[in-house]
């Protein structure tokens, strides 16, 4: 352990600067979003750049924000409170509801912050791991931690950019080991690569039934567009560069290796998020795991985007043994851009904020905000669109209007992407599809609609133009579902 200096410690106690928060509505109205929820804005720290770049809430409804900036607060009892400093970026934090224990994911290490005499502030900084490599570069992001039923924790680690050694021209580099990967650090501190093939792993989750992790990727080089991913042991997941420390491609020139080789290794993403559509640069997943607290969308992945300031919704499905499924847009736009989602035990939805200088179409440069549903009301909004033998079916929240099942009322349309080192990719080979049929269920909120054929490694855009049947309409009227595997 290692026991911050007194004069620290201190000067941690005296900026223990407090501020009343109360939950406010936002000024800013967000211009899309679905009727029963509620944008609230808690005020920052007085005088505190508050770039928070990791969030989470305790068991006992505590918020702990990590900055950019090397801070840890804590929200207690509507005031902002100092809890630890001196951290070096850090891009994530975790609290363990079972334990109470804090982490926080810095550049060169996965740290724990223990208050040991209970004051309010962190005086222990343990070090958890700091295996991995880091030469500085301001890309060299840490992410996580999110921790299993073991006592496993994970984490990613991001890729540099504009110098170290590149791969056929991409844009991102690696330098010091072990970056562009996925990270396991058992309870006793050993250190691993779980998979690999990352590019920019702006946030992971973990499904705590089953231990299953699932992480976002940024559009970019070797990534046509930003992705949510499965992450299973031993994976690859398409960007070369953290193969130059794989044991089976240490002895090999990474640019040497053609692209086809690189494509049969990778697994393709559970969803792909239409870029500039959906999201550009999207930050964690989080499973909402409220049972009803936050409305009709239980079990689904609510991610935040840093750049356009929207939250949406991942629902996923398995076929042939791999998930895929389909991505809908939930809020769009909050007071800054998005990095960290957390669920509050209330059934809340917590919103860490930054530009950083990225960019965002948020009028605001940091903050915190959380979304509330008021209990009661079920948006009219597309659930999930779900693979079927024939097409898909379309799954409402609401039954719809039996009069507009037609199968004209649904535009369809699909493309691919093309798996390259060049940064990003268009829609590529867009068609439109017309449906065949749409046949409605017995309760009224589910239309199947069959199309002419189905093709894998497809994205397809489907848009009702259908109401409720008390007239409702959709916030969001576009659903994209990833094609990898037919039924």
């Amino acid at each position: 352990m290692i026991m911050k200096k007194l004069i620290t410690h201190l000067v941690a106690a005296l900026l223990m600067v407090t501020c009343v928060a109360p939950l406010v509505a936002d000024d800013d109205t967000p211009s899309i979003i679905p009727p029963g929820y509620t944008v609230q804005t808690i005020p920052n720290p007085p005088g505190v750049e508050f770039g928070v770049a990791g969030l989470d809430v305790a068991a006992d409804g505590d918020v702990y924000a990590s900055t950019r900036y090397g801070d840890v607060w804590r929200l207690h009892d509507g005031k902002w409170s100092l809890f630890a400093d001196g951290l070096q970026e850090s891009t994530g934090l975790m609290v363990d509801r079972k334990t109470g224990e804090i982490f926080v994911t810095q550049k060169p290490e996965l740290t724990q912050l223990i208050d040991t005499d209970h004051d309010g502030v962190a005086d222990v900084y343990k070090a958890i791991s700091n295996a991995w490599g880091f030469t500085g570069n301001y890309h060299e992001f840490c992410f996580g931690p999110v921790r299993d039923s073991h006592g496993n924790f994970y984490g990613t680690l991001n890729l540099a950019h504009g110098s170290g050694e590149k791969v056929l021209g991409s844009v991102m580099s690696i330098d010091s080991p072990y970056r562009g990967t996925c990270f396991k650090v058992t309870p006793d501190g050993t250190f691993s690569v779980f998979a690999w093939g990352m590019r920019s792993p702006c946030g992971l989750t973990i499904n705590h039934e089953n231990d299953e992790i699932f992480y976002t990727d940024n559009q970019g080089d070797w990534n046509a567009s930003s992705t949510l991913q499965h992450v299973v042991e031993g994976r690859f997941h398409g960007h070369p560069c953290s193969l130059k420390y794989h044991p089976d491609f240490v002895s090999r020139d990474l640019n040497k290796i053609p692209i086809s080789e690189y494509d049969k290794l990778r697994t393709p993403p559970a969803i792909w998020i239409p870029h500039a559509i959906i999201a550009n640069s999207p930050g964690n997943p989080i499973i909402d795991t409220t049972a009803g607290k936050f409305g009709p969308f239980a079990g689904q992945f609510f991610v935040g985007d840093q750049t356009r300031a929207n939250v949406f919704r991942c629902w996923l499905e398995k076929v042939d043994g791999f998930y895929q499924g389909c991505v809908i847009n939930f809020i769009d736009h909050t007071q800054c851009g998005i990095v960290r989602c957390a669920f509050a035990p209330d059934g809340s939805l917590w919103l860490g904020q930054t530009s950083r200088g990225w960019g965002t179409v948020g009028k605001k440069p940091y903050g915190v905000q959380r979304i509330v549903y008021d209990g009661k009301t079920t948006p009219f909004e597309m659930h999930h669109v779900e693979l079927t033998k024939t097409g898909f079916d379309v799954v409402f929240t609401q039954p719809v209007a039996k009069e507009a099942v037609k199968p004209e009322a649904f535009a369809v349309e699909h493309w691919h992407y093309e798996y390259h080192p060049a940064y990003g990719c268009d829609r590529l080979d867009l068609t439109k599809v017309t449906p065949t049929s749409a046949t409605l269920s017995d309760d009224g909120k589910t239309v199947h609609i069959t199309l002419p054929e189905l093709l894998e490694n497809k994205v397809y855009h489907i848009h009702p133009n259908i109401p409720a049947a008390d007239g409702s309409k959709m916030t969001s009227p576009d659903a994209y579902y990833t094609l990898n595997h037919l039924k």
